[in-house]
């Protein structure tokens, strides 16, 4: 790809609208008469390719469409049978070189590539970076996907930090990238100062170069990474992102967690149990996880020593484990925490141990509402294992707070059963009670699992105990 695709070019003026007269005297305006900020703002609504598609309904119009600021290009843009992708490589080339060429001089708010990465896009994808830097692009995507042999077609894409000059850096302020190496940036690199959002997929690169990254978005409000492989800790600390309001992090190999950000609002985890700390996360609104093969208790405590501050927290573990205690090794309590979603895939061996999730509320004594959703074998139905709530240690406080709970997944399991009537016992001010016997963790059953029939036999079991034990005004509700 030549040079010409950043050659400068002095943009061109607005042009005066034309004041055309109809018959009845009225001032006519055509389509290709509005001033070019106009005729943007109408085209960055379309899809490049429709855009394009504008030219052929007047000579006038030719040109019109090269006013878009919203350039995206797709591989089903070229491609629409999956098998013959990597035949189609050139002419996904040229067809980007061509409408970028209609673009020099133009301004071009967001430049979007997506396609699969071979080492023969290298230098045409360092020149639309080029492309976009001279242009001043506000977002910038190249959403990469790996080939499906990484020996013949070589590794991650390169980015290219030398070829963001200062000037442009600064007017970038949302970057998405996907399969794609962070290499150490130059010494003068300034960073991406006002960066408000990074989206990073398949990364590859180390602890020290992600953190020096992240360091320099000292505006950065949203970011996401997921499947970024670091085997090593992922810490922001030392330059706090003092404006960041969500993190999400997903199916990384990482072994540890550390971010100090103020103002987070919303964290999102998804990957193996893992030490978490949010240092100064005095705002955080929402917090979900799924933690694979954790001990429920151990995740708990890790919860309650890194994110103490949270309110509303969802917590799913998969391949997880309960232990025989009643409380947490914690000091600490959830102090804000105002509504909880468990969410637990039980197994045959745990099932006597259903009763011991009470560990988690007796360090959240503020709660509100509560909701836990089992997941279980079909042995679970009716299960008579485990202790009886009458074991669990005197509480200091009640569940002062807690108004709402539900429960799904109920198989008449006496865990379960003891579960709930301790809940409803100790909280003097619930309002609504629902158990629900449907699994609501997900849509379909275990593969080979026999739907059983469900009469009234395990609701039967609550029924007349709760009815005696709530409060006047409350409502029941079993489904």
């Amino acid at each position: 790809m030549g040079n010409y695709l950043t050659s400068r070019i002095t943009a061109e003026k607005h042009v005066h609208v034309k004041t055309l007269k109809n018959s009845k005297g009225r001032p006519d305006v055509k389509f290709h008469d509005l001033p070019e900020d106009v005729l943007s703002a109408i085209l960055s609504k379309l899809p490049v390719k429709e855009a394009v598609r504008t030219s052929v309904l007047s000579t006038d119009w030719r040109c019109t469409w090269t006013a878009c600021p919203r350039l995206s290009f797709g591989v089903n843009d070229v491609c629409k049978n999956v098998k013959m992708k990597h035949q189609h490589t050139q002419m996904f080339i040229d067809r980007v070189n061509a409408v970028l060429g209609k673009h020099c001089g133009r301004v071009v708010d967001q430049l979007e590539i997506k396609f699969i990465f071979e080492s023969k896009l290298v230098d045409h994808l360092n020149n639309w970076i080029r492309f976009a830097m001279s242009t001043h692009a506000k977002n910038l995507a190249f959403d990469l996907a790996p080939p499906s042999n990484l020996l013949k077609y070589g590794d991650h894409y390169r980015f290219p930090f030398e070829l963001l000059d200062n000037k442009s850096v600064s007017c970038l302020a949302c970057l998405q990238l996907s399969f794609v190496c962070f290499k150490p940036p130059p010494a003068d690199f300034i960073g991406f100062p006002n960066l408000r959002k990074l989206d990073l997929h398949a990364l590859k690169t180390t602890r020290q170069d992600l953190e020096s990254i992240l360091c320099s978005c000292i505006t950065l409000e949203w970011l996401s990474i997921v499947r970024c492989h670091l085997k090593d800790e992922m810490k922001v600390v030392l330059q706090p992102l003092s404006q960041l309001q969500y993190l999400k992090i997903m199916h990384c190999e990482v072994t540890k967690i550390e971010f100090d950000a103020a103002n987070l609002s919303t964290f999102v985890y998804d990957g193996p149990y893992i030490p978490i700390t949010l240092h100064h996360a005095t705002k955080l609104e929402n917090a979900k996880f799924w933690f694979r093969g954790a001990v429920f208790q151990r995740a708990a405590t890790s919860l309650l020593n890194g994110l103490p501050d949270v309110q509303n927290l969802t917590l799913q573990l998969g391949m997880q484990r309960l232990e025989s205690r009643w409380t947490l090794n914690s000091p600490r309590v959830f102090s804000h925490l105002r509504h909880v979603q468990i969410l637990l895939v039980i197994h045959h061996e745990d099932s006597d141990k259903i009763l011991y999730l009470v560990s988690f509320l007796r360090v959240s004594p503020f709660i509100e509402k509560l909701e836990v959703h089992f997941r279980g074998l079909y042995t679970m139905w009716f299960a008579t294992d485990g202790p009886s709530r009458q074991e669990i240690p005197p509480l200091e406080d009640k569940y002062v707070n807690l108004k709402d709970m539900r429960v799904t997944g109920f198989k008449g399991a006496r865990g379960q059963a003891e579960f709930i009537m301790h809940v409803v016992e100790n909280a003097p001010a619930i309002q609504v009670v629902t158990v629900d016997t449907a699994q609501r963790l997900t849509d379909a059953l275990d593969p080979g699992e026999p739907t059983p029939r469900v009469d009234s036999a395990a609701l039967d079991m609550v029924r007349g105990p709760l009815l005696k034990r709530l409060p006047p005004n409350a409502k029941l509700s079993l489904i």
